[in-house]
């Protein structure tokens, strides 16, 4: 289920938070003056994609597979609703970033297009198919094989032919707070209700998991009061850590990512330390992310583990444009601080200012780190006792 729920998420957190930015276009000024124009881009930012632009997208989606399905008319069998409570956190959203979530979910494609192929094609007996499959999925579970078991439960639900998809919201036992359920009603009448693992504290704002593996696994927490996304510490990407052709892949994506980095090399108690900045737009959102890695000298090349929990630091990060601010993140014991903040305007990386701390466990560390920044001009710093207090 866990894998499921990380499978899932790398789809609706890209649609809640990230998704189709590659269509996006910068706002288009009646100017004859390109350093003006860069000016205004600078101070004003540009659009970031609307919702009304996924939803063409989508639709154009909607025809290509509807022709796919081999009927001359095709009536659409795979519906999504919502609640009140989901409608009303999707509505807060687009109030306060302009991106209507719950617009983008009920206009998602039809998936059972290609299923209801495969289904007529081989004659498979749906309700059979799905019994066997989660049978398959708890045997692999019980030998610890979480990949297999993920992969049965998926094929289980979708070649069941989902007709119906239901998002709501239910009080959970702690006071204010709400769980988020799906309830999927299938070809052949039977329901199934699932947890993604999505709190939603109405007094806070914050959207959460209980397990700190962020809403529906994803490795992110969503602030609905700050319109903020932001990484747990034990999310599932820290098992992956970190190199250069990170930052090669996602720059080679255009339009999606667009931002500027900094890498601190150093060597402090035996390892080799890589402390890596950010700063800029991440699909419809602006933020940053400061971390931390480290390795052992003897290996080579660009990859750098992510720091355990025995050498995380205490660490803050603040990302403005110009007087407004747009993520702030309080203190907190970490080995990746971050922030996405959606606000409908994407700003460039450069106009974009950084403010973080790192707390350091001594004063030889403190030097090795502070001396690795020396060579940036456009970093500045000050040091109060053990903390490093800096500006990009």
């Amino acid at each position: 289920m866990v894998h499921l729920k990380k499978a899932v998420s790398v789809i609706l957190v890209f649609v809640m938070l990230f998704s189709f930015n590659t269509f996006a276009a910068k706002e288009e000024k009646a100017v004859e003056n390109p350093a003006e124009y860069m000016q205004l881009l600078w101070d004003e930012g540009h659009n970031a994609i609307s919702s009304d632009v996924v939803v063409r997208i989508l639709n154009r989606v909607q025809k290509i597979l509807s022709r796919f399905s081999g009927k001359e008319e095709y009536i659409r069998s795979f519906n999504i609703s919502l609640d009140s409570f989901s409608e009303g956190v999707f509505g807060y959203i687009a109030e306060n970033s302009g991106f209507d979530i719950g617009e983008i979910l009920v206009n998602l494609p039809d998936i059972n297009i290609p299923a209801n192929r495969i289904v007529d094609a081989f004659s498979i007996d749906t309700t059979a198919f799905r019994e066997e499959m989660y049978i398959k999925k708890a045997e692999s579970e019980a030998k610890g094989d979480g990949t297999t078991a993920m992969i049965c439960h998926f094929l289980g639900v979708y070649f069941s032919i989902i007709e119906e998809c239901y998002v709501y919201g239910q009080l959970a036992d702690e006071a204010d707070v709400y769980e988020v359920f799906i309830e999927f009603r299938y070809k052949d009448g039977s329901t199934e209700t699932i947890s993604p693992g999505i709190f939603v504290n109405t007094v806070t704002g914050e959207c959460t998991s209980r397990d700190n593996s962020g809403i529906i696994g994803s490795g992110f927490n969503f602030s609905l009061s700050n319109m903020v996304l932001y990484a747990t510490v034990d999310c599932w990407m820290r098992n992956f850590g970190f190199c250069v052709l990170y930052d090669v892949l996602a720059n080679a994506i255009p339009f999606v990512y667009n931002y500027d980095t900094k890498r601190f090399h150093f060597e402090y108690d035996g390892l080799s330390w890589m402390i890596q900045i950010w700063k800029g737009n991440y699909f419809v959102a602006n933020g940053g992310e400061v971390g931390i890695y480290c390795r052992t000298p003897d290996k080579k090349g660009t990859f750098y583990g992510c720091v355990d929990d025995s050498r995380m630091l205490p660490m803050t990060m603040e990302i403005s444009h110009g007087d407004k601010v747009l993520v702030k993140k309080d203190r907190e014991l970490h080995w990746w601080i971050n922030g996405f903040n959606m606000s409908g305007k994407l700003y460039e990386p450069e106009s974009l200012t950084m403010k973080f701390s790192i707390e350091m466990p001594d004063s030889e560390m403190l030097k090795a780190f502070t001396e690795s920044m020396d060579k940036y001009d456009d970093v500045s710093y000050t040091v109060e006792k053990l903390t490093v207090n800096v500006i990009w």
